[in-house]
């Protein structure tokens, strides 16, 4: 694969990952069920997908049998599905059925400043220079988008604020933690599909109607579908597709185009519009992502 069509492919992950969140927005429009019910569905669905999917690969196989044969990692898998993945499913969902996916998915990609303080401590070392820029305009850019520019008022509800921020740290959480994983050998895709599926599976004790028949009413049938099939499955493996032939910072590129693309579709289907100040928070949030990569180079 050329390196521009794998530029095409991480980048059609980002909009599809954004569209699913516009999708969001119009389930919960139309549907009584709660966020729990709706990451339960997703995770479990397009988990058993990609799991049938990877299968074919040999990497998956050699990744179980490495399981199996030291069983204290799948242990390791199960933390990334339930407290990455699903906890991270079920934050932005609960921020969207209050603030709207633009709005979340905004100040959700202020995961990055998150990441930075993180590897920051944990390396004891202070942030370099592009990861102290990244901070101030992630920060900066929520701020703005928030208030409006008027620290005495919110323009998001703080619920949806709270939410989004929490789901920004499963992110980090989920981007971080299967490091160790990849060092032994994991193959990504075994990582993605089994540990969505442990999540899903998780999420059962926490839902108290377990009924799948209301996700397929007429009126909400395309847009789960929409989430599971395109903004689940398919972004993730257009994104693993193209990952294999960029470098990390050259894959960021999927980090701006979900916010923006979130931003552009909530106009265009919902009417979201955000004023002036509100406009230049995003760009911020935009620069927040890309700055240490363009800094680096």
């Amino acid at each position: 694969m050329s390196r521009g069509l794998a530029l095409i492919f991480v980048g059609l992950a980002g909009v599809l990952w954004a569209s699913s969140g516009v999708a969001v927005q119009d389930f919960f429009a139309h549907s009584s069920k709660t966020p729990m019910e709706l990451t339960n569905i997703r995770m479990c669905l397009a988990g058993a997908i990609l799991i049938l999917l990877s299968a074919r690969r040999k990497k998956f196989w050699l990744t179980l049998g490495f399981l199996n044969r030291h069983p204290r990692f799948w242990l390791d898998v199960a933390i990334y599905g339930i407290i990455g993945v699903m906890f991270m499913q079920f934050t932005y969902f609960q921020g969207i059925s209050i603030g709207g996916a633009a709005a979340t998915t905004v100040i959700t990609y202020a995961c990055p400043a998150m990441v930075v303080l993180w590897e920051s401590f944990c390396h004891k070392r202070l942030p370099k220079r592009g990861e102290v820029i990244a901070v101030v305009l992630a920060m900066s850019g929520v701020f703005l988008l928030v208030t409006g520019g008027n620290p005495t008022k919110l323009l998001v509800p703080a619920a949806c604020v709270v939410w989004s921020l929490l789901s920004g740290a499963a992110f980090a959480f989920s981007a971080i933690y299967p490091k160790h994983l990849f060092a032994k050998k994991i193959d990504p895709y075994f990582l993605t599909g089994v540990g969505m599926f442990i999540g899903g599976l998780t999420t059962f004790a926490l839902i108290d109607e377990r009924a799948w028949l209301p996700f397929v009413a007429a009126d909400v049938l395309f847009d789960v579908s929409w989430i599971i099939i395109f903004g689940t499955v398919g972004a993730f493996l257009s994104f693993n597709a193209g990952l294999r032939f960029l470098t990390p910072e050259e894959a960021s590129i999927t980090a701006t185009t979900e916010p923006a693309a979130s931003v552009i579709i909530s106009r265009a289907i919902f009417g979201t519009a955000f004023g002036a100040v509100e406009s230049v928070g995003i760009i911020l949030v935009l620069l927040a992502i890309v700055a240490p990569s363009i800094i680096k180079r």
